[in-house]
């Protein structure tokens, strides 16, 4: 190598610092980077809400189910009543007692 080649990669090396300090030091440059900054931020934010609402509606998908077995359980509880309150009346029935009246009446 000789010395006018070493004194241009010298001046490319320097010219090419140069070039790179400045980039960072442009406004299109900054503001490329905020924009992709602050859509990364949004993309974030979005993934979190999505995540949110699957969750609520796994919740909510638990909930009706909870509320659809309760629905079931009072069904089966009224009629248990209305076979105890026909069991009554049959008792009430045999023993010659009015319904309601038990047996003191």
């Amino acid at each position: 190598m000789t010395d006018s080649d070493s004194q241009g990669m010298k001046s490319f090396a320097a010219r090419a610092r140069s070039a790179f300090s400045g980039v960072g030091q442009d406004d299109r440059v900054k503001r490329a980077a905020a924009v992709t900054k602050d859509a990364a931020a949004r993309a974030e934010e979005a993934s979190k809400n999505v995540s949110r609402k699957v969750t609520q509606e796994d919740a909510w998908e638990e909930l009706r189910a909870d509320v659809e077995q309760l629905t079931e359980i009072a069904r089966a509880h009224q009629a248990l009543v209305v076979d105890l309150l026909g069991r009554v009346g049959e008792l009430e029935a045999r023993t010659g007692t009015k319904p309601g009246n038990g047996s003191d009446g």
